[in-house]
């Protein structure tokens, strides 16, 4: 049993990327979203991101940048990791 609040599309989309450091330093970067509901996104990416982490993705179909906060991650075929983001 699916317990999602929201019912998800499955896309695979490339999209940028954004992610604040403690050093306050903009990292930018390339990531795809595999799939996306009202409420979050499943992503995509060669970055190292942290559980609690928020990040900036930008694309032309969202009319602005979107945040999100990233609530699990796992590694993905050794050369990615997977992400389960929260949109704020």
């Amino acid at each position: 049993m699916d317990k999602r609040r929201h019912k998800r599309e499955d896309i695979i989309k490339a999209m940028e990327c954004m992610s604040y450091q403690q050093s306050n330093q903009v990292i930018e970067f390339d990531c795809s979203i595999a799939n996306i509901s009202q409420s979050g996104v499943c992503l995509l990416a060669r970055e190292a991101l942290k559980n609690g982490q928020e990040i900036t993705i930008k694309d032309h179909s969202f009319p602005s940048p979107r945040i999100a906060t990233v609530l699990w991650n796992k590694e993905y075929n050794g050369l990615y990791y997977k992400y389960g983001l929260e949109f704020k």
